[in-house]
């Protein structure tokens, strides 16, 4: 099979409608059970100096804008891409834009404070971060170290005494693998220990209150369902491959990132929230910079590499060498 030209992985995309459709099963437990937010009044005012200010405006109207034009962009350039990555990318970024519009409806018609529309802007972000953990690892894998491509060299023959392509041995990268992704998993338990608090804040803007109020309903999603569901993920893909004999690469590879995201998405959260507890203008306004940041690397990217990743045929590589005696 043209590696350009595979299908979409079916268990990632079944780990994404769990991802998303449970929650709103359990919406007793995750809305409603962590309790109504509390009126604005109630809330602390948390003074902003008038750089702090002006960042908050620049951020929303300014840098949201800008990278979610740009992702827009980025949409339509690889709509038509064949190539397994980037029709991975594609999918992550239109996730992303879905997950920002939502943020975007919470903020300006909500006020920030409705669970449901956070949660649909939680949900594409972990949509996001597990589509694009996988178009980063089937680009690794078919476009730089070649491990999947039967008849091409793997990069790391050279730290092999043999390889599995020419001799009957275990791979080492697999093994790598066998091994890395049990600390993956100890790593995705990380957000269930830090406590769900109620740090919702008022403040003034430019002469009117902007309300910060990660709630716990968000908390619970964020720091307690993604970390369950990655830990499920990660080790479902472990699992299938150490007992799974035929092919069980691309089936692990596509698992790995389903759990990539919510544990990518869980874990910036938890540190964005925690660090600035005490000041959250900056965990949102650290959040739309460093997605900027995200979207236009990889615009740089795709323009640098634009006339490798987007030809017809994939490029001609070295052929496969001789088996390494063991």
């Amino acid at each position: 099979m043209n590696p350009e030209r595979r299908s979409f992985p079916l268990p990632l995309v079944l780990g994404i409608v769990v991802a998303g459709l449970l929650p709103l099963l359990l919406y007793e437990y995750f809305f409603k059970l962590s309790g109504a937010p509390a009126p604005p009044e109630a809330l602390p005012v948390c003074p902003l100096s008038l750089f702090e200010q002006w960042l908050a405006v620049l951020t929303a109207f300014v840098v949201k804008p800008t990278y979610m034009s740009l992702s827009l962009v980025l949409i339509v350039w690889l709509w038509r891409s064949p190539a397994a990555d980037l029709a991975a990318l594609r999918r992550g970024l239109v996730a992303f834009l879905v997950g920002e519009g939502a943020c975007a409806v919470n903020y300006l018609f909500r006020g920030g404070r409705s669970d449901l529309w956070e949660f649909f802007h939680s949900y594409g972000m972990v949509v996001a971060f597990s589509f694009i953990s996988y178009a980063l690892l089937e680009g690794m894998d078919h476009r730089l170290i070649k491990y999947s491509a039967p008849k091409d060299r793997c990069a790391a023959l050279s730290l092999c005494r043999a390889c599995i392509k020419y001799a009957d041995v275990p791979c080492g990268l697999r093994r790598l693998f066998a091994v890395g992704i049990p600390g993956v998993i100890v790593v995705a338990f990380l957000p269930l220990s830090a406590d769900l608090k109620s740090v919702a804040q008022l403040s003034p803007v430019l002469g009117s209150m902007q309300n910060y109020s990660p709630s716990l309903a968000s908390q619970l999603f964020e720091f307690r369902y993604c970390a369950w569901l990655a830990a499920a993920l990660l080790s479902a893909s472990w699992l299938v491959l150490l007992f799974q004999r035929d092919d069980p690469v691309g089936v692990s590879k596509s698992l790995l990132a389903a759990g990539l995201g919510p544990l990518g998405f869980g874990t910036t959260r938890l540190f964005l929230i925690s660090a600035y507890a005490d000041q959250l203008m900056w965990s949102a306004a650290w959040e739309e910079i460093t997605e900027l940041l995200f979207i236009a690397f990889v615009a740089i990217a795709l323009w640098l590499f634009r006339h490798t990743l987007f030809r017809e045929k994939p490029a001609e590589v070295a052929g496969p060498a001789e088996p390494v005696p063991s």
